[in-house]
C-alpha cells in the first residue's frame, strides 16, 4: 500500500510540474503602429490604400519581430498639415508646395523621397517624409514603409 502511495505521489508530482511549466506567460508583441498623414481624396488616394494594403498583406516586422500597422490620420488635409503633424509618422504630401502649410514641414522637406511611381502619379511629385519627432521603434518601422513605397508597384 505504502508503495502504491508513493507510486500515486511521483505520477501526481510530475503532472503538476509539467502542468505549471507550460504556463508561462506569453510575452505581448504589440505591433509599431505608423500613423499616415495624406490626402484622402486626392487624384491618387486609391492607388495609395492598394499600396497599403500591399504593405500590410506582407506581414512586415521589425528586426524585433514586432509587426508593422499602417494607420491613417483622417482629417482635412490643409488642416492636417498645418495643426496635426504631430500626430504623424510619415506624411505624404499631394505636392511639395504643400510644404509650405506647415514650418516644420519645410525643414523636413530636404530628407523627402519621391513616390510618384508608386501611386502611378509620375510624372507629378508626390513627396513621402519622416518627421523628426517620434520614437526610434515608430521611425524604424516608418522607414521601412516608405522603402517599400519607392519600389515599382
Amino acid at each position: 500500500m505504502s508503495t502504491r502511495l508513493k507510486f500515486t505521489s511521483a505520477i501526481l508530482a510530475i503532472l503538476v510540474f509539467a502542468g505549471l511549466s507550460g504556463c508561462k506567460p506569453k510575452t505581448k508583441n504589440t505591433p509599431a503602429v505608423v500613423r499616415v498623414a495624406r490626402n484622402l481624396s486626392s487624384p491618387y488616394g486609391s492607388e495609395m490604400d492598394r499600396r497599403i494594403v500591399e504593405f500590410q498583406i506582407s506581414n512586415p516586422r521589425l528586426p524585433s519581430g514586432k509587426p508593422i500597422v499602417i494607420e491613417t490620420v483622417t482629417s482635412d488635409y490643409h488642416d492636417l498639415l498645418q495643426n496635426h503633424l504631430g500626430k504623424a509618422d510619415v506624411v505624404i504630401l499631394d505636392a511639395p508646395a504643400d510644404a509650405e502649410l506647415n514650418p516644420a514641414l519645410q525643414a523636413d522637406m530636404a530628407h523627402a523621397v519621391n513616390i510618384c511611381s508608386a501611386v502611378k502619379a509620375c510624372p507629378a511629385e508626390v513627396p513621402a517624409l519622416i518627421p523628426s519627432s517620434g520614437s526610434p521603434d515608430r521611425k524604424e518601422a516608418a522607414q521601412k514603409f516608405l522603402d517599400a513605397l519607392q519600389k515599382q508597384p
